[in-house]
């Protein structure tokens, strides 16, 4: 008796209802992934762009803040603004924006950094937040460059330098009909440029405040 010869071998039976992906079905599942991939990449990038812009802006307004609580305490005659010659300027040429001639503001950065506040007081201080445009020549007032002072993220990483230019205007306003004689309107106005993404951006802010002689 012949034995028969094997069979070959069968694929299992596919169940009723299962079928494979087609070829246009695959590109678009990988089109949907790639398109969902390229939104969570911008959104972020976007949350970087926002970190680093604020974290310039916060540097900025507490470097600020720092130089006007100073002048609040110098003494109104003077120091807000000096006008005479320091003796300690040589100490502090080396420091980048120091050894400024008078009138001047001298006030200290940080426990390393002195630097001098050139001033206007000839009039001519804005009365509202110059433009993005505005320059220290266009509005005719010295300019303090301060920096560029390195900064660091929230999360410890490196961000973009930071270089302030200040303008610093002050004015006397008494007022002698309400028998207020002694008073000083510093206007200070700073300004940064900064990298935001492939655009280079501006921003200029304004602080406003009164010295007066007896506000210690």
């Amino acid at each position: 008796m012949l034995n028969a010869p094997p069979s070959a071998p069968t694929s299992p039976a596919r169940p009723r209802g299962i079928r494979a992906l087609t070829l246009v079905e695959t590109m678009f599942a990988m089109t949907l992934m790639a398109t969902t991939l390229l939104g969570f990449l911008g959104a972020f990038i976007q949350s970087r762009r926002v970190t680093e812009s604020s974290v310039l802006h916060a540097a900025a307004t507490s470097l600020v803040y720092g130089i006007v609580e100073q002048i609040k305490t110098f003494d109104y005659t003077t120091l807000v603004p000096s006008t005479s010659t320091d003796p300690d300027q040589a100490t502090y040429d080396a420091f980048p924006g120091s050894g400024k001639s008078a009138p001047y503001i001298r006030v200290r950065l940080n426990q390393d950094q002195v630097t001098w506040l050139q001033c206007k007081t000839t009039g001519g201080a804005p009365t509202s937040r110059p433009s993005e445009s505005a320059t220290a020549s266009s509005l005719d007032v010295p300019d303090n460059i301060i920096g560029p002072l390195t900064l660091s993220s929230v999360s410890g990483t490196s961000s973009q330098p930071l270089t302030l230019h200040v303008w610093v205007w002050i004015d006397e306003i008494p007022d002698v009909a309400h028998d207020v004689s002694d008073v000083k309107k510093i206007t200070l106005v700073y300004s940064y440029s900064y990298a935001d993404g492939a655009r280079r951006r501006t921003a200029v802010d304004r602080e406003v405040f009164l010295r007066t002689r007896y506000d210690q």
